[in-house]
């Protein structure tokens, strides 16, 4: 039998991915050509035993090597859906209220939070920690409305809008033009988009008989004192926001006698810019109407085509205090070029919680601009709007609530980078995240050239101090 030396059986390639493979090669050979000189039943089995130890124990090497050669990222992604606790990723002020109770159980698909809540009105499922806000806002100013409802003033209101006179609404039912056009000179502003309610179908514009009542702009006043959205799409919400709004229309309360008979302060859980303040205070004394050539205009300054303004505008999925938020922010970025960009991403929401997110992202792009001061212009890279600076550095700012490293954003940060590597003058990149990120995320993300910040707007307003 011919006999290999023990250097030619086990030789290794030093430094080579492939030293395992080439070893499991050689010792293939010496086990096909002892096959073929068999000397004895029992020294056959021997030496099949002690070449199959050997080989599995080769192949098991040549595997390491195999894995150790792929990227070191491909070990740290992870797999959604991702489990957090509630406990753990929100305020203790906000996990429960007199009506409702935020679930433990928080699932997050690597960058957005679903949460579960029960509510007196029924279970919720609310996707992302800014709705979430939204919605406990909602609830808390609910509780708020019930307790009015209780005070002997509303009691009072409703007593006085039961015998109202109706003369007015009634000659608008049966004449709405003829009738109208005689009312709006004796009454002026009040009636501005009656005309406007009788043939519109926007969804959010109050009927005629509603705008002629007061219900529209009582509607609109106690919603701004309470802090929420007076479109929100949250029923229970519209449900008693509508019971009040008309006592308070045909009753004659006014906002301020209501909120001095219950005690206590609203206790709103959202902060609100200076601008994000000043868009409230328009939606509440503006019709939806009104709001809409305001937005018109303002897009018109800041250089939007036409056509993309009146597909944004027109757009289901924002109610008109979302839209003229969006649209107020982007208007205090004067300086920066190139808004179209943000708006062509905002018009293809196709969701409420999507154009909330867009909205959101206005509102910490805004911020990032008055606060940095170096923004140049709007770029963008596999359909994601980002900021480019002075310096030529690519800020990346998205109101996620926690960003894992999942197959989907290993993907994403791949294309994102291929379009950021195309554009010209490109120095660094940087993302800025609402919320925060999981270290194997970071990780991931700086090896590929991110500098990453979380908790933006707290990380903001220090570094402005």
């Amino acid at each position: 039998m011919k006999k290999r030396s023990a250097g030619s059986t086990s030789k290794i390639i030093q430094h080579s991915r492939w030293e395992g493979i080439e070893e499991v090669r050689g010792d293939m050979d010496l086990l096909r050509d002892y096959s073929y000189h068999k000397e004895s039943k029992c020294e056959n089995k021997w030496k099949e035993m002690k070449i199959m130890k050997k080989l599995s124990g080769v192949i098991m090497a040549a595997l390491m090597v195999a894995v150790l050669a792929l990227p070191a990222l491909s070990q740290e992604v992870q797999k959604p859906p991702i489990m957090l606790k509630a406990s753990e990723v929100l305020p203790q002020n906000l996990s429960a209220g007199p009506n409702y109770k935020v679930a433990e159980a928080v699932v997050n698909d690597g960058l957005v939070n679903t949460y579960q809540l029960e509510t007196k009105y029924g279970p919720l499922t609310v996707e992302s920690t800014g709705l979430l806000l939204i919605r406990i806002n909602e609830l808390r100013a609910i509780d708020r409305m019930e307790q009015l409802k209780g005070s002997d003033v509303y009691k009072d209101a409703l007593i006085k809008s039961a015998v109202a006179p109706l003369k007015t609404v009634e000659g608008l039912v049966t004449a709405p033009v003829e009738t109208t056009s005689a009312v709006v000179s004796g009454i002026g502003r009040w009636f501005g988009d009656v005309g406007r309610s009788i043939t519109s179908d926007d969804p959010h514009q109050a009927g005629v008989l509603k705008t002629a009542t007061g219900y529209a702009s009582a509607k609109r006043a106690f919603a701004y004192e309470l802090g929420v959205d007076p479109y929100s799409s949250y029923q229970p919400l519209q449900k008693a926001l509508d019971e009040v709004a008309q006592t308070a229309g045909l009753g004659g309360l006014t906002v301020k006698v209501a909120f001095a008979a219950i005690p206590g302060g609203v206790g709103t859980v959202i902060s609100t810019s200076g601008t994000a303040e000043g868009m409230r205070s328009l939606v509440r004394d503006k019709s939806p109407a009104e709001l809409e050539k305001i937005n018109a205009e303002k897009l018109k300054e800041m250089g939007i085509p036409e056509a993309l303004a009146k597909v944004f505008l027109k757009n289901p999925n924002y109610d008109p205090q979302e839209k003229t938020a969006l649209v107020g922010e982007l208007a205090t970025m004067s300086k920066v070029k190139d808004r179209a960009a943000f708006i062509t991403a905002a018009s293809l929401a196709n969701q409420e919680t999507v154009a909330i997110f867009m909205r959101l992202r206005a509102q910490l792009m805004a911020l990032y601009s008055s606060n940095k001061g170096s923004v140049e212009r709007f770029v963008e890279a596999d359909g994601a709007p980002l900021l480019f600076t002075s310096q030529g550095t690519v800020v990346g700012i998205f109101p996620f609530d926690y960003v894992a490293w999942t197959p989907l954003i290993d993907m994403k940060e791949m294309a994102v980078s291929e379009a950021i590597k195309k554009m010209p003058g490109v120095k660094g990149k940087e993302l800025w995240i609402g919320g925060t990120i999981d270290p194997k995320a970071r990780k991931a993300l700086e090896a590929r050239g991110w500098a990453v910040v979380e908790k933006l707007e707290e990380n903001l307003l220090r570094r402005s101090l």
